[in-house]
């Protein structure tokens, strides 16, 4: 059963410089943060649930996939550290969601033992999801205080009642938000041991395709 144990070293694969012709593997180590690996498919999974930051998709792994998982990875660990996790209340909408967009649970289903695929793997990866959403509100978004002459500007002379105003509001704090963790981010990258496996201009055939 494919899970984030069941990998194969990319060997050869890694030493090409251009996008790689091979055929489809059944898993390859991409990368590391700290004492933890990413496998292709893990990359390939986020992309078939939706999760992560990652779209559904059958293009080849690249690099800049590899940077975002490792990223995740980034904030996973600060945000253990920090104690924020994911309740099974908060898991479930986001799971049933996954469910939702991949079709209906039948089909989920189906393609999960059609890849075979552990559905606790799977689920772990939507926790991931919400333990990352949780960190950017607790982390970054909750020190965000748009003043009200930045909402006026950012509404401009439009005429706007106060739904509008709260809609400008949230969009500057994501914004402002979104920028802070991006710099925590470059901070992280150059304090953590983070090996990117797969070189520039490089690329690996997804292991399997999204449902």
């Amino acid at each position: 059963m494919r899970g984030p144990a069941a990998v194969a070293l990319l060997g050869l694969l890694l030493a090409l410089g251009g996008p790689v012709a091979a055929p489809p593997l059944l898993d390859a180590i991409v990368g590391s943060v700290e004492s933890r690996t990413i496998a292709a498919s893990d990359i390939a999974l986020a992309r078939a649930l939706g999760v992560l930051g990652f779209a559904p998709s059958t293009a080849p792994i690249l690099r800049e996939d590899v940077e975002r998982f490792a990223d995740v990875l980034l904030i996973l660990d600060e945000a253990g550290r920090i104690g924020i996790g994911a309740e099974p209340e908060q898991t479930d909408p986001a799971w049933a969601a996954v469910v939702a967009r991949a079709g209906g649970a039948d089909v989920l289903t189906r393609w999960l033992d059609a890849q075979a695929i552990d559905r606790a793997w799977a689920r772990r990866l939507v926790e991931y999801e919400v333990v990352l959403t949780r960190f950017f509100e607790a982390r970054f978004a909750a020190f965000v205080f748009p003043e009200d002459a930045e909402v006026d500007r950012a509404l401009g002379s439009a005429p706007h009642d106060e739904s509008a105003r709260e809609a400008a509001r949230a969009r500057l704090v994501r914004e402002a938000a979104t920028k802070a963790q991006a710099q925590w981010l470059r901070e992280a990258r150059r304090r953590a041991s983070l090996r990117i496996l797969l070189p520039p201009e490089t690329s690996i055939p997804s292991p399997f395709p999204p449902p």
